[in-house]
């Protein structure tokens, strides 16, 4: 029998990871799950695990919190003991975190093939953190699975052969899918109809007084409540910063304990549109036919900018401030808040892809 190790260390990970088990299970192949421990916080963590039905991990290596180095030094030396140890036959790495970082580094070294699954996509900037992580993980990975089209474009352009790239479409789809059909009326009933969406937790948002000040300023322009689930990231900054009285000035926020993927999907789809800056979330409200304010200037998904998906603000400009409000503002009052659905991530199907990929291959 064969086996496969999966390295994951935050929420985006456990919810690729998911569809991607269920799919490798039908091949009995056999599956080791590593937690590199990136994300401690339990409402970031456990309850993944537990109401999306993955296996829990068989190891967990506890590396907390830290700088980039540190993140990235504490997973390459104790995830080298692990992997020699299991001795698997091939490794599943996901996204762009430090902990796939450190992964694609271990696992290159010890010659054990390679899976990387949400390849290519590029924001070309250079102070981007997760844009290092992923350009190192994608060249040193054997088998590369992209989520869409323009994934693809930017591995080639970069010279990986493209026998090692595979167009799997996107496994956040894929599990947004899955769990759209269960009973979530629990979730569902919890919200009232008529608000935003915001999460709110990229290192460039949180890591000076001022930066956070602007977006303190940005949301409560907003005219319409606003529910808001707490990354730890933020809270300690805000805390740190003193910035907890301006939050509270803001009588249409709610500010919540992080949730889990099912009722994040049920605000995805209850929602009237998403404020965020992340990545995934910005992704994940397309697969809710939700347009997305994303406020960071970088162009993660460029189809989603062009179909419209996407709107970028930049809080740090005035002008994309103003015009921004204004689009969010008359977007609410909009009676199609609706958007097309987005076809650049597959049918659905990219777990099956790369598991039978990852079967002929092994």
């Amino acid at each position: 029998m064969s086996k496969i190790v999966h390295i994951v260390g935050n929420r985006p990970q456990f919810i690729k990871l998911a569809p991607v088990s269920r799919a490798l299970q039908q091949y009995h192949i056999e599956e080791i799950i590593i937690h590199t421990g990136q994300h401690y916080d339990e409402n970031m963590s456990n309850i993944f695990f537990d109401e999306l039905d993955i296996p829990y991990p068989k190891e967990n290596l506890n590396v907390g919190s830290g700088t980039h180095a540190q993140t990235t030094a504490r997973v390459m030396e104790r995830l080298e003991k692990v992997v020699d140890r299991e001795k698997p036959d091939g490794v599943i790495i996901y996204g762009d975190t430090d902990s796939t970082l450190a992964a694609a580094v271990v696992i290159s070294k010890l010659n054990i093939p390679l899976f990387h699954i949400e390849a290519g996509p590029r924001t070309y900037s250079k102070t981007n953190p997760e844009e290092k992580n992923r350009v190192v993980a994608d060249h040193l990975s054997d088998y590369l699975f992209v989520p869409d089209r323009v994934s693809a474009e930017n591995l080639q352009k970069e010279g990986i052969p493209a026998e090692r790239i595979i167009f799997s479409g996107d496994v956040m789809y894929d599990e947004f899918l899955y769990v759209v059909r269960q009973d979530n009326d629990a979730y569902t009933a919890k919200y009232p109809a008529d608000f935003i969406l915001m999460t709110w937790h990229r290192q460039e948002n949180t890591y000076d007084m001022e930066r956070m000040e602007k977006i303190i300023d940005f949301i409560s322009r907003i005219n319409c409540n606003i529910v808001f689930p707490l990354h730890p990231r933020t809270k300690k900054r805000l805390s740190e910063y003193g910035l907890w009285d301006r939050i509270y000035q803001n009588k249409k926020l709610t500010i919540m304990e992080p949730v889990g993927y099912r009722e994040m999907t049920v605000l995805l789809n209850k929602c009237s549109l998403v404020v965020t800056d992340s990545g995934g979330v910005s992704k994940e409200a397309s697969f809710a036919q939700k347009r997305c304010f994303f406020f960071l200037g970088l162009a993660v998904w460029p189809e989603l900018i062009k179909s419209g998906h996407i709107r970028l603000i930049d809080v740090g400009d005035r002008k994309s401030v103003e015009s921004g409000l204004s689009e969010i503002n008359n977007a609410l009052i909009s009676d199609e808040k609706q958007m097309p659905k987005a076809n650049c991530f597959g049918d659905g199907n990219a777990a099956k892809i790369i598991a039978d990929t990852i079967k002929n291959i092994l």
